[in-house]
């Protein structure tokens, strides 16, 4: 399986949507490296895609009202390729040394978020009842056949400039595609993209991708880089990050 399997992750511009500069020195410099190692490992392809094929093709992107943020739409151009099993990860996950391989990869994969305010506007907007959950699009596992429903899907929504209800974000877009769409879905458990200080976060004791996600990730990488914790694995695994309101 290993020599058909793709990895691919977006480092344009300033590298990420939550970009300043000492975010982006800890992602290119920790995260991005771990990815890259993870690959080598276990015989993975890997492309870190540095310009914008949109941009170049169509111009201008304002399809989302934060400049940075539309960068997360490329993996779509690259998600779907000759490989029979294409995995995207976010600019800010970082893998463990002793990650396992990846799981088996059947239909479309992703992970639970966390409850939160995104999820609940998600289902609002869409008239959906509590119990339907809101995954996060940081990674994306596929084989060949749905990353390129994906892909095909997406790209379609930018071209005709169709946007998602709520919040306009990619994240959103891929939960409407999958309540819009009867595809072969696997949930994959919390290891695979492992949010451990978000408020109502699943824990495990064995992380795999941990993921600093949005803002409380951002204060994270800034505690890491103040206390010069360089040498991660024991240290994220066991630090108890808390963001939760009492």
């Amino acid at each position: 399986m290993n020599d058909q399997v793709k990895i691919i992750q977006i480092d344009i511009a300033e590298g990420t949507q939550w970009g300043d500069a000492n975010t982006n020195k800890f992602i290119r410099q920790i995260c991005i490296p771990s990815v890259q190692r993870y690959c080598q490992k276990h015989g993975y392809e890997y492309q870190l895609i540095t310009e914008s094929k949109y941009e170049k093709e169509i111009g201008k992107f304002d399809f989302l009202a934060t400049k940075l943020k539309h960068y997360a739409f490329e993996r779509y151009y690259y998600l779907f390729g000759e490989k029979s099993f294409n995995i995207y990860l976010d600019n800010d996950i970082y893998i463990f040394n002793e990650a396992d391989p990846l799981p088996p990869i059947k239909g479309l994969m992703n992970v639970r978020e966390p409850e939160g305010n995104s999820s609940k506007i998600f289902r609002e907007v869409n008239n959906l009842p509590p119990d339907i959950p809101y995954y996060n699009s940081g990674v994306i596992m596929a084989d060949k056949d749905n990353s390129k429903k994906l892909s095909e899907y997406m790209i379609n929504r930018l071209l005709t400039y169709k946007r998602a209800k709520g919040k306009n974000t990619d994240n959103m877009m891929l939960n409407e595609y999958l309540i819009e769409n009867e595809i072969e879905f696997n949930e994959l458990g919390c290891e695979w993209n492992y949010m451990p200080f978000l408020p109502n976060s699943e824990k495990t004791t064995k992380p795999n991708f941990y993921h600093f996600i949005g803002g409380y990730g951002k204060a994270v990488i800034k505690l890491l880089q103040s206390q010069k914790k360089l040498q991660l694995d024991d240290y994220l695994i066991k630090a108890n990050f808390s963001f939760n309101k009492k």
